[in-house]
C-alpha cells in the first residue's frame, strides 16, 4: 500500500442479526445500523450455533478445544480489545467459524470521564 486511494464501497442496505429456532423459525430480528458495518466483511449471510471466544486469542481458542468445544460451522461472540479486530477473525476462521460477531465490554473500553463504559458514539 503506497498512498491513500478512494476504495469504492458497495452500497450499504438492511443490516439485521436474526436469532432463529431449531426448526429454522425466526425467533427474533434485530436491526442494526447500517453505517456501523465493516467495509472488509465478506457480503453474505451466517448461520450457525454461537461459540463465546473469549477475546479470540491462541490462549482462549486452545481452552475451548481442551473443553471440547467446536467453533466448526459456528459464530464466534469475541470481545474487542487484545488484539487486532483483523487477527480475531482470522484466528476464528482458522477454528472453522463461519462468522464473528466482535463487541465491545464496557470493562475494555474508556468511556465519558476516562473511566470504564461506552460513549453515546460507539457503534
Amino acid at each position: 500500500w503506497s498512498g491513500p486511494d478512494p476504495m469504492a464501497f458497495g452500497p450499504r442496505g438492511e443490516v439485521t442479526l436474526r436469532w432463529v429456532g431449531p426448526e429454522g423459525e425466526e425467533l427474533e430480528r434485530l436491526q442494526l445500523d447500517p453505517e456501523a458495518f465493516c467495509a472488509w466483511s465478506s457480503p453474505g449471510n451466517a448461520t450457525g450455533g454461537l461459540v463465546y471466544g473469549h477475546y479470540g486469542r491462541p490462549q482462549d481458542l486452545a481452552e475451548l478445544r481442551a473443553r471440547g468445544v467446536s467453533a466448526q460451522g459456528h459464530l464466534m461472540l469475541l470481545r474487542l480489545g487484545r488484539g487486532s479486530p483483523a487477527q480475531k477473525v482470522a484466528a476464528a476462521a482458522g477454528e472453522g467459524a463461519v462468522g464473528v460477531l466482535l463487541y465491545p465490554d464496557p470493562l475494555d473500553m474508556a468511556g465519558p470521564g476516562g473511566g470504564p463504559g461506552l460513549g453515546g458514539d460507539t457503534a
